[in-house]
């Protein structure tokens, strides 16, 4: 997820901003353990998302197949839902919030045939025909800078031409940004922006034929490969699932062993704290504005030192790496976990795949499946 994608969900908030001047002085968690009653669930697995003052988009595989929902973030009724033939996996909005944009595993969206991109109106969910930008394969990530959307993902091309896991076409007609020709040896699955660059994660080990360990950056304003260059977290988590930044840091979770959460500095590629491990993936990142980084994923034991057992959710200090002491919901039928996060004005929600989640004595009875949304306490 992206700074960009974060302020702009975060903008109505009751909560404390949080940009490239910095973080809120981490407090307790803002967000309670028990979730909140919602009207309407997806009868399927949640892979992305993201809201706003006045709606919460969320895609996924939804009836057997895949599609996109808007629902009312105060009280989760349904607003609008469009099927598509296959999984969305990624999800963001143009500047005047007018224009949806998600990508996936998809190759018709609503009857229409659009290779795994595609754009929406937001106020009814109605596609876009004559946006016609297309991937080759699976699109994992979307940010949009202007009138700038760019895509990450497991394809070789964009709207035809070669180019491996990264590509760039315009939020207002899907045209392929030609300039920007960035390529990876295997597949990105996170992207996020600062004011000046473009930073890339996923699985791989060289871009634009440089070497670069899972995580890179270019600069926005001549779309050249930075010299940032940070070093592994592990020898054995090379699968950066997601990133975001405060700018100051870019944040990434991690694939084993077990799963892992870092930091590295965005000037020195540095890591400010040691990463935190836990027993499962780390798959979803968010910095809503409360001082604390939100973590999702598949573990199911433990994350960091902390002794109070976390299953699939956590919070972090990102200061200084520390587990909030107060944020451990408690998720049943789990596997394979938390995917997605995203913030409306005092909600947290996170989409998946489990079929369970509370805190209380009642909890394994709470059957909130694939989407639930924290209230601020």
């Amino acid at each position: 997820m992206s700074l960009s994608r974060t302020m702009a969900i975060a903008a109505g908030a009751a909560i404390t901003m949080v940009g490239s001047l910095g973080l809120a002085s981490p407090a307790s968690a803002t967000y309670a353990n028990d979730p909140v009653s919602r009207a309407w669930s997806p009868d399927g697995p949640v892979h992305s998302s993201l809201g706003t003052t006045s709606r919460l988009f969320v895609g996924g595989q939804f009836s057997g197949g895949g599609g996109i929902a808007a629902v009312n973030p105060a009280t989760g009724a349904l607003l609008w839902s469009v099927p598509a033939d296959g999984d969305v996996r990624a999800m963001a909005l143009s500047e005047d919030e007018t224009r949806l944009l998600v990508g996936g595993g998809f190759t018709h969206v609503a009857g229409t045939t659009h290779r795994h991109l595609a754009a929406l109106n937001v106020s009814d969910g109605s596609v876009i025909a004559n946006w016609r930008a297309g991937a080759s394969g699976m699109v994992r990530d979307l940010v949009v800078s202007g009138d700038r959307l760019f895509v990450g993902g497991q394809f070789g091309r964009i709207r035809g031409a070669a180019q491996r896991g990264l590509g760039a076409v315009t939020v207002s007609s899907g045209q392929r940004i030609a300039t920007f020709t960035g390529s990876v040896d295997r597949h990105v699955y996170g992207l996020a922006l600062t004011n000046n660059q473009l930073i890339v994660s996923g699985r791989f080990n060289s871009v634009n034929g440089q070497s670069r360990s899972s995580i890179a950056s270019f600069n926005l304003s001549n779309y050249q490969l930075t010299s940032w260059a940070p070093r592994r977290l592990c020898a054995g988590c090379n699968a950066y699932w997601d990133v975001v930044t405060d700018g100051t840091n870019a944040y990434v979770g991690t694939s084993g062993p077990g799963g892992n959460l870092g930091a590295f500095n965005l000037n020195t590629g540095s890591n400010p704290w040691r990463y935190v491990h836990a027993n499962g993936d780390v798959q979803a990142l968010s910095l809503p504005g409360d001082g604390l980084l939100y973590l999702g994923g598949h573990f199911g034991q433990y994350v960091g030192n902390s002794s109070i057992r976390r299953t699939d959710l956590a919070a972090v200090n990102p200061n200084n790496g520390q587990v909030d002491p107060n944020f451990h919901p408690k998720l049943f039928k789990r596997y394979p976990g938390v995917w997605t996060f995203a913030t409306t004005p005092g909600m947290l929600h996170a989409g998946g795949n489990f079929l369970g989640i509370g805190a209380g004595p009642n909890a394994r009875n709470n059957k909130v499946p694939y989407l639930t949304a924290f209230g601020i306490q």
